[in-house]
C-alpha cells in the first residue's frame, strides 16, 4: 500500500485546495516540466488550486508503470481484485462528504446533488466487484474429437479520458470494470475538474491496489489527452466528451489499433403525448434540460409537445422554472449551479444570441437574479417557433437551452425526433404504454425512458447511435469494452493424424 506523504488538502472556508499532485506508479509528484495550471471555482471565477500540467513525458511514465504491472494484475485472482474494489467502495463512503464538496467546488454541481452522485459511486464498485469472478468465456461445439473454448482476457493498459460534467462518476464508471476485468488504468481527467480524481487516487492507494495499476495524469486534452490516446502501449481507450474530440481520439487510437469506446454528444428529444401526466412530464422536461445547468450528454434539449396540450404545458413549464433556485452550489436549497468554466459560459451565451435571431425567445435568456456577477451562471432559456434546421435545434449547446416543437401526426413526430446527427437518448411521456413502446421502438437512440427521466445505473447499458458514440458503458454489454476474446482448441485424439481433415489435407 502506498503511503501518501502530503495528501491534497481542501479548506471549504477559503475554497482553496493545496498540494494537488499527479499520481503515477503509486507516487505523488509534479509534472516533469514543473508547470501547473489554475483550476477555477465556476461560482465565483476565482482560482481554487494549481494543478500539474502533464506533457508527453509524464504520460510515458504513467503508461510505463501501468504496462509494467499489467501481467501481474491480469493474473491476480479475480476474488482478490473484487476484494480491493469492495474496500475502495467502503473508503468512498467514508470520505463521501469531502469528495462531494470537491465535486461541487470544481464542477458546479450543487452540494446536495454532488452528495447524491458520490453516494451512488459504491454501486458501481460493488457491481463490478460482484462480476469480477463471474465473467468468463464459453465452450464451443466443433467437429471432431476436440475441446474448443474461449477465454475473456483484459486488454492490458487502458486509457480513461474523463469529461468535466460528471468527473468522478464517469471516472469510476469506466475504471471499475477495467480494474475488475484485469486491466491497468491511466486516467486523464478534464483540466477544468481534476480534483476529485486526485482525491479518488488517494483512496485507491489506501485500498491497497498495487503500484502502477491506477494512475492519474492531469493536464490539457491537446497535450496529455492526445499523448495518452496516441500511446502505442495503450490497448483500450474510453472517452466521454464532444463528438468532435471523440473523432480525434478515435483517429489517434486507430494508429496503433487500440480498442476505442466513445460516449459522445447528444440532442435528446423529450416527447409528450396528449394523455401524459402533465405535472410529471413538466418536471421531467425541466430535469431534462436544466440538470447540471444542461451540461449533460443526454440532456433533453428538444421538446416535442402535442398541439392539444402545448399551451398548457408551456405555461406550467414557465411556472416551474420561475421557482427554481439557481446560485452558489454551497448555498442551502440551490437546485442549479453555474456552468463549469468561462469558456462554456461564453459558448452558451453565444448560442442564446443565435437563438434570438433564429426563433422566438419564450423564457429566460439572461443571468439569474442574485448570482455572483463573476460566476458562470445562465438562466434556463426556452425558445419556441424553432425550425428543425436552426442551429439551436441541431447543435449540442451543453447548457440550459430548450428548443420547443409541436406535433399532431405520430409519423411526423418520429421523423422529426430522428432528424438529428445524434442518437444518444430520448424520453417519452405517455399513459398509453402500447403507444409509448411503439414509439420507443422507432426512435434511433441508444436509450429511451418512458414516464421517467434519466437515472444512470451500473446494471443497464449506456451509449449512443449515430454520432453519439460507439460501444457501451455499464451493464453486461460493457464487458466487451474492456476484454478481448481468445479461442483455444485442444485435440483429444492420441494423434492429430487420426483426424482426416488434418492429415488428409494437401500441403
Amino acid at each position: 500500500m502506498t503511503t501518501i506523504e502530503q495528501p491534497m488538502t481542501f479548506d471549504q472556508a477559503t475554497r482553496r485546495v493545496d498540494h494537488a499532485q499527479m499520481f503515477i506508479d503509486g507516487r505523488w509528484g509534479p509534472a516533469s516540466a514543473g508547470v501547473t495550471f489554475a483550476t477555477v471555482d465556476p461560482a465565483t471565477g476565482r482560482t481554487i488550486a494549481a494543478v500539474p500540467r502533464a506533457d508527453a513525458s509524464d504520460v510515458d511514465r504513467a503508461v510505463a508503470a501501468a504496462k509494467r504491472v499489467a501481467v501481474e494484475w491480469q493474473f491476480t485472482d479475480a476474488i482478490t481484485r473484487a476484494g480491493l474494489l469492495r474496500t475502495l467502495a467502503g473508503l468512498v463512503t467514508e470520505h463521501a462528504e469531502e469528495l462531494a464538496q470537491l465535486e461541487a467546488l470544481d464542477s458546479g454541481h450543487y452540494l446536495d446533488k454532488a452528495r447524491e452522485l458520490v453516494g451512488a459511486i459504491p454501486l458501481w464498485l460493488e457491481y463490478w466487484a460482484g462480476l469480477a469472478d463471474k465473467v468468463g468465456g464459453r465452450t464451443i461445439e466443433v467437429p471432431g474429437n476436440k475441446l474448443a473454448f474461449t477465454l475473456l482476457e483484459p486488454l492490458g493498459v487502458t486509457a480513461h479520458i474523463v469529461p468535466w460534467n460528471y468527473p468522478l462518476l464517469i471516472l469510476v464508471r469506466s475504471t471499475a470494470p477495467a480494474l475488475a476485468l484485469g486491466n491497468t488504468c491511466v486516467v486523464k481527467p478534464a483540466e477544468d475538474t481534476s480534483l476529485s480524481a486526485l482525491k479518488y487516487a488517494e483512496l485507491v492507494a489506501e485500498a491497497g491496489f498495487p503500484d502502477g495499476v491506477f494512475n492519474v495524469v492531469t493536464g490539457y486534452g491537446a497535450e496529455a489527452g492526445a499523448a495518452l490516446a496516441a500511446h502505442p502501449d495503450v490497448m483500450g481507450i474510453t472517452f466521454t466528451g464532444s463528438t468532435e474530440t471523440g473523432k480525434t481520439v478515435a483517429k489517434l487510437g486507430a494508429e496503433h489499433i487500440a480498442q476505442v469506446n466513445l460516449e459522445l454528444g447528444g440532442k435528446s428529444p423529450t416527447i409528450v403525448f396528449p394523455d401524459a401526466r402533465l405535472d410529471d412530464a413538466v418536471e421531467g422536461a425541466v430535469q431534462g434540460f436544466c440538470s447540471h445547468a444542461g451540461q449533460v450528454c443526454v440532456a433533453g434539449t428538444r421538446l416535442f409537445l402535442h398541439r392539444d396540450i402545448a399551451d398548457e404545458f408551456l405555461a406550467r413549464l414557465v411556472e416551474r422554472l420561475r421557482v427554481a433556485r439557481i446560485g452558489d452550489p454551497f448555498d442551502e436549497g440551490v437546485q442549479m449551479g453555474p456552468l463549469v468554466s468561462k469558456k462554456q459560459f461564453d459558448r452558451v451565451r453565444s448560442y442564446i444570441e443565435i437563438g434570438k435571431r433564429e426563433a422566438t425567445l419564450f423564457y429566460g435568456g439572461g443571468r439569474p437574479a442574485g448570482t455572483d456577477v463573476d460566476g458562470y451562471f445562465v438562466e434556463p432559456t426556452v425558445f419556441t417557433d424553432v425550425s428543425p434546421s436552426d442551429r439551436i435545434a441541431r447543435e449540442e449547446i451543453f447548457g440550459p437551452v430548450l428548443s420547443v416543437f409541436t406535433w399532431s401526426d405520430e409519423d411526423e413526430l418520429v421523423a422529426a425526433a430522428n432528424d438529428s446527427d445524434f442518437g444518444l437518448f430520448a424520453a417519452i411521456w405517455c399513459s398509453d404504454i402500447t403507444r409509448a413502446l411503439s414509439t420507443a421502438r422507432r426512435l434511433q437512440v441508444g436509450g429511451v425512458m418512458v414516464n421517467d427521466w434519466f437515472g444512470e445505473l451500473p446494471m443497464a447499458p449506456h451509449g449512443g447511435y449515430k454520432q453519439s458514440g460507439t460501444g457501451r458503458e455499464e451493464g453486461l454489454e460493457s464487458i466487451a469494452s474492456y476484454t478481448q476474446v481468445k479461442h483455444v482448441s485442444v485435440n483429444l485424439d492420441d494423434s492429430p493424424r487420426a483426424s482426416a481433415d488434418w492429415a488428409g489435407a494437401p500441403l
